[in-house]
């Protein structure tokens, strides 16, 4: 009784955790941006080909245009490397659709949905 007890709890808490994380990369692949209306210009595009490109103009004094390579960690989180001296948000949480991208550097947040 135990022993089925807790392999229910066990089914339970594996069925949970892989509903809350991406089936595959196919949901990410696209390109994200901020809203038309949003004077700054910040895009991401994700490829097929596990490169990237990165573009953050908010900061007309300190403008990011790079491109490298991504991975995916932790079911939901992309990494992102590039030979970039400067800091950039490099590390980025999906929807379980893959429409919406969020990133946290230090006290910035960003928001991109997939166009």
């Amino acid at each position: 009784m135990i022993n089925t007890f807790k392999i229910l709890i066990i089914s339970l808490i594996l069925w949970v955790f892989q509903s809350f994380t991406l089936k595959s990369n196919s949901n990410i692949i696209g390109s994200y941006g901020v809203s038309t209306n949003d004077p700054s210009v910040i895009e991401m595009v994700i490829k097929e080909d596990h490169t990237f490109i990165y573009k953050d103009f908010s900061n007309p004094n300190s403008r990011i245009n790079i491109s490298g390579s991504w991975e995916l960690v932790k079911g939901q989180e992309v990494l992102l490397t590039s030979n970039f001296k400067g800091k950039f948000h490099n590390k980025w949480k999906f929807s379980t659709d893959g429409n919406v991208a969020k990133s946290r550097r230090g006290m910035t947040f960003y928001t991109l949905r997939k166009n």
